[in-house]
């Protein structure tokens, strides 16, 4: 990645840049870090027409919550050139809490840091969803997901399959009361800076929805990461809010997740 291939519309608010560089990439979007002299930044780019709604959604959803008390990146500019979408942002530094769980850190500081991530969604969910998040319809947001899951399985390459789709829809959950939900809450899109929470990233799937699918996906085990006996229960002891069966994290971890 070079200057020359900035959009000028995005090199014009950067300013002269010092240095560039690739970070940690993702799978959805490319992940250019810009520092000026005075300033660094994140550059996503997308170039996939699922890929760029999302990117899209996530520049409308950071707009909607920069007030709101949440640690997320400050959004500068969205721009579309040809096929390709570009979210300009604030770098926040830190670690992924991932990254932080496997570096096998101190027990106690392994057990703030987990009690910091369960309070961080707790935070999100108590906050009051943005209108424009907030979809009025006679649609539910399981039912919206389940729509959009179908049009994803029809249509990219997801890990659901029709059959496993089919199995949710006939044994639905006992709706419970919806909330703001980041969409894709877990380790990867938390940032850790001296074992505190110091940015939530990626929001492309932001909403007024059930908070399980949140819970759901902010503990599922990977090797290092919630594999230990007692993590969940700190997480869910610092979350306290409400806690979630074996079934409903089938449900949307197993379930749902597997067409996003």
């Amino acid at each position: 990645m070079n200057v020359t291939d900035i959009p000028i519309y995005l090199l014009d608010q950067i300013g002269s840049i010092h240095k560039i560089s690739l970070p940690q990439q993702g799978h959805t979007s490319l992940v250019i870090k810009i520092e000026t002299r005075e300033h660094q930044f994140i550059i996503k780019k997308t170039e996939h027409e699922l890929y760029n709604e999302w990117l899209l959604e996530e520049y409308n959803a950071l707009q909607s919550i920069s007030s709101a008390g949440i640690p997320v990146p400050k959004v500068h500019a969205f721009h579309e050139q040809g096929k390709s979408r570009w979210l300009l942002m604030d770098y926040i530094e830190g670690i992924s809490l991932r990254h932080f769980l496997a570096g096998k850190p101190d027990p106690k500081d392994r057990e703030r840091v987990i009690a910091e991530y369960g309070l961080s969604l707790k935070q999100i969910h108590d906050t009051k969803c943005p209108a424009n998040l907030h979809r009025q319809s006679d649609i539910s947001w399981l039912d919206s997901m389940f729509t959009q899951a179908g049009h994803n399985l029809k249509n990219y390459e997801v890990a659901g399959t029709e059959e496993l789709l089919v199995r949710l829809r006939d044994t639905p959950l006992q709706p419970i009361e919806n909330t703001f939900i980041h969409g894709d809450y877990h380790t990867n899109n938390v940032l850790i800076k001296h074992n505190k929470v110091v940015g939530i990233i990626d929001w492309p799937r932001a909403a007024f929805g059930d908070p399980r699918f949140d819970i759901a996906l902010a503990i599922r085990p990977k090797q290092g990461v919630f594999d230990q006996t007692g993590d969940k229960d700190i997480f869910l002891e610092a979350y306290d809010r409400l806690t979630i069966t074996e079934e409903e994290y089938l449900f949307f971890q197993e379930g749902l997740y597997q067409f996003f």
